[in-house]
């Protein structure tokens, strides 16, 4: 008798240089979504080599969705998201900007280069933990 296939869970990919906001958006994860993989870059350049890492190897995934900060060390938010919508095997995947940036350039820059989404890191904890609500519809779970 064969077992029923379930779906991978999805592989959220957060590019954010602060521990505080790591923590926060994991705990909001955990409260929206029922299955998920966190994995996490603290910089552009890193988030570079993990989207060529995944061009280069067939059988690595495709994150289902990246959560990326603009303000990174390294690279820009704005070089990360150019060169994921860049990408042969991974510019579908859905992006939604962490950022405490509410500058209209940012923004128009942001859904010009293709992000989905555009979430102000709001200053109170409660805003701050529905950046889970926005994957959770994003990701239709």
């Amino acid at each position: 008798m064969t077992q029923p296939m379930h779906a991978p869970a999805p592989v959220v990919l957060l590019v954010e240089d602060s521990a505080a906001d790591t923590y926060l958006v994991r705990q909001s994860l955990k409260k929206h979504l029922k299955d998920f993989v966190l994995r996490v870059v603290d910089d552009g350049e890193k988030a570079f080599d993990f989207i060529e890492a995944t061009e280069a190897d067939e059988s690595q995934r495709c994150p289902s969705l990246l959560l990326l900060d603009l303000n990174l060390p390294r690279r820009s938010g704005h070089e990360v998201l150019q060169r994921l919508k860049e990408s042969t095997k991974c510019s579908h995947v859905p992006v939604v900007i962490l950022t405490s940036s509410d500058s209209p350039v940012d923004r128009a820059e942001t859904t010009r280069l293709g992000a989905t989404a555009y979430f102000r890191k709001p200053p109170d904890l409660e805003a701050f933990m529905r950046i889970g609500e926005v994957v959770q519809n994003i990701l239709g779970q």
